[in-house]
């Protein structure tokens, strides 16, 4: 059976693609992922579904303007819509506290679900082949994984598929030479002093001649059994973790985690982990037991810092799950005039029109009616000491009091728009509107202020 067939017959028998469906193939330029670019674009035209192309530069290697340059190619030769980003691993690895493999990993796949979204893609195409799958379960063994470790890399993950799992690096670099595909080569895939790369050249190697010459079929029927407990087991779990909200949070509601036993909870925490947050290595069974005790019987705004910048929260009915840095305060915008204004780093259009006689005046969190503004306008995160006074009240009061008796969970604070013009605060949305800014009966002139969501809510 030749690569190409194994690689349609391992794609229908899991339920990767399907006619009419839209797949981005995520291709570095290295031989592996132009091989799964060449399969998938013979695969797509006979089963039907369209085929993007999407290239991440990590911005650590020279070699990377050729390497993007090779794969922008060969998608304009198969007639295929390119998608590239790029990014600054290194110093994001400062700022999230991340080692650099962890880093690129996490950005790329930010990328790569960035594209999935704006393109209506129903998945992404990873290049892991087999050997890529036999590494990885030695190296799990290594680093003393339990089962689940050594399940190896399931064929669809979230969004992420695995088409090439079934198909061996040589025969893959047979396919390109026969079809004459240029591909780049790291070097770095050849310094042993990474871990894998030990695996690979030595360790592999090793086990071959001097243990078992079948030592690869042995760990993949490991896997292949492992792979269907595990599926059995996590899919009910994975079933209870909600989308991610903005900036990648997940909050899980505590009703559902106190029908956990223990283990449910572990495998919840890792899945979040893992396939949320990025985070899939150094976590130990001391931040699981730690977890355990905020989830069971910690107190509302309680905080846990886990491995690689992950954090925990408790609150009054979540548990949630984010990375630290990205919960940095957005920066203040400022708005003019009416008309309509985007506020990216909110995630927010706003539109500021006049309002005449007979305006609506309840506030919402999306809408609301106010009188003596004074432009222009700022955006921006609360501040400590800021005061308002909220409809209906006679003196002012701090915001923070004011978020505690709506009871705003402590995590979400922050993420929530405040409105001001010199006067000082007037509007925060679903929280309060300042007394001051009350349209008076017979008033004929007010402003509307309307939000809506540019990609997910506050």
């Amino acid at each position: 059976m030749s690569c190409i067939d194994t690689v349609r017959e391992w794609m229908i028998s899991r339920g990767l693609c399907a006619p009419g469906s839209r797949v981005i193939a995520a291709v570095s330029g290295g031989p592996d992922s132009m091989a799964l670019l060449e399969i998938l674009a013979r695969i797509a035209r006979d089963e039907g579904f369209a085929l993007a192309v999407a290239h991440f530069e990590h911005g650590i290697r020279p070699e990377a303007a050729r390497e993007r340059s090779i794969v922008e190619r060969r998608a304009s030769a198969l007639d295929l819509p390119f998608m590239s980003g790029a990014g600054d691993i290194p110093a994001e690895s400062r700022r999230l506290r991340m080692g650099l493999e962890e880093t690129a990993r996490l950005l790329r796949h930010r990328f790569l679900e960035e594209c999935a979204a704006s393109w209506k893609a129903s998945a992404v195409a990873l290049g892991h082949t087999r050997d890529d799958q036999i590494e990885t379960i030695l190296l799990n063994i290594i680093r003393g994984a339990g089962w689940r470790g050594l399940a190896g890399m399931p064929p669809r993950r979230g969004a992420f598929i695995r088409p090439l799992l079934g198909c061996g690096r040589d025969e893959l670099r047979s396919l390109l030479r026969r079809a004459r595909v240029r591909y780049a080569i790291d070097p770095s895939n050849r310094d042993t002093a990474m871990l894998r790369n030990r695996v690979r050249h030595v360790l592999l190697p090793l086990l071959r001649g001097r243990f078992n010459p079948a030592i690869d079929r042995s760990l993949l029927r490991l896997a292949d059994n492992l792979a269907e407990v595990r599926d059995a087991v996590e899919e009910p779990i994975r079933s209870m973790i909600p989308r991610a909200g903005v900036r990648g949070e997940v909050r899980v509601a505590l009703t559902r985690i106190e029908r956990l036993d223990d283990f449910g909870l572990y495998l919840l925490v890792d899945l979040v982990l893992r396939e949320r947050l990025g985070v899939v290595r150094d976590v130990e069974k001391k931040h699981y037991d730690a977890v355990k005790r905020l989830a069971r019987a910690g107190r509302s705004g309680r905080r846990l810092s886990l491995p690689h910048g992950a954090e925990v929260i408790r609150e009054q009915r979540h548990l949630l799950f984010r990375r630290a840095a990205d919960a940095a305060p957005r920066p203040g915008a400022s708005i003019r005039g009416t008309g309509r204004h985007l506020l990216p780093e909110w995630n927010l259009s706003v539109i500021v029109e006049p309002a005449g006689p007979g305006a609506a005046l309840r506030a919402t969190a999306r809408e609301a009616v106010f009188s003596s503004l004074r432009f222009p306008l700022v955006v921006r995160p609360r501040r400590p000491g800021d005061r308002m006074t909220p409809f209906g009240m006679k003196g002012s009061k701090k915001l923070s009091d004011i978020m505690v008796d709506r009871k705003i969970p402590c995590s979400r604070r922050d993420e929530i728009p405040v409105f001001e013009d010199e006067h000082g605060p007037f509007w925060v949305p679903g929280v309060a509107t300042d007394e001051r800014t009350r349209v008076p009966a017979g008033r004929r002139t007010a402003v509307r202020i309307k939000l809506s969501v540019l990609r997910r809510g506050f």
